[in-house]
């Protein structure tokens, strides 16, 4: 069984490499860590598969990550509800 967390903070991206970083740091800094990242990757042809792999090896909460072909937001925001791990469910995009 997955750890169950107390929020899923999701995050859809389509070659957002160069927002996702203020996304991570504002994660950083929060000071709750019962949550994890979900990323739902729409077929990026950016470095953000890159990004997030040197993220999950550095951060200090869950960050997943998954990768499907490009299909539109709202099939990455069906697929991040049945992954998510947290009791409770927020979208934060990108450029939130």
């Amino acid at each position: 069984m997955e750890k169950q967390f107390t929020f899923t903070v999701f995050t859809p991206a389509y070659n957002r490499a160069h927002l996702l970083p203020r996304a991570y740091k504002s994660l950083q800094e929060q000071t709750l860590r019962d949550f994890e990242w979900l990323i739902i990757d729409d077929g990026s042809t950016d470095n953000t598969a890159e990004l997030v792999r040197q993220w999950q090896q550095e951060a200090d909460f869950c960050i997943r990550y998954y990768w499907q072909e490009n299909s539109g937001k709202h099939v990455a925001h069906n697929r991040a509800v049945n992954r998510a791990a947290g009791e409770l469910f927020v979208c934060s995009d990108s450029d939130d």
